[in-house]
């Protein structure tokens, strides 16, 4: 069954407005897409999220924010873990993942690790 006519949408709440407190509620919601996709009679694993595109929605509330992660699949062989044929990849669509065209690297390039 192909969903590139389906978009999963999930909220969780933090109770902080600092971003650097928003991970638990952000890799929450992002679990619940996929299982909102299998729930959907996909057979999807939390690995097809990566190469897609998500899309993140913060909204203030009175005590933090409500943080919406929406996804709306590409195509079918975008649900599969990738691992269909050993070393091979799968197809990104030629989608960049940055404005640069190049993938986001948390780090910033410093071999200090993340946040140092």
């Amino acid at each position: 069954m192909a969903t590139t006519d389906k978009k999963f949408t999930a909220t969780e709440e933090s109770t902080s407005k600092h971003p650097h407190d928003w991970g638990r509620a952000m890799a929450v919601a992002i679990c619940r897409l996929t299982d909102m996709a299998r729930e959907a009679g996909d057979t999807v694993h939390h690995e097809a999220l990566i190469g897609e595109d998500l899309h993140l929605f913060v909204e203030d509330t009175e005590h933090g924010v409500n943080i919406t992660m929406s996804w709306t699949p590409r195509e079918q062989g975008a649900l599969t873990d990738g691992a269909d044929q050993e070393g091979s990849e799968p197809d990104k669509g030629g989608l960049s993942h940055s404005t640069a065209g190049q993938r986001f690297d948390p780090t910033g390039g410093s071999t200090a690790g993340v946040g140092q």
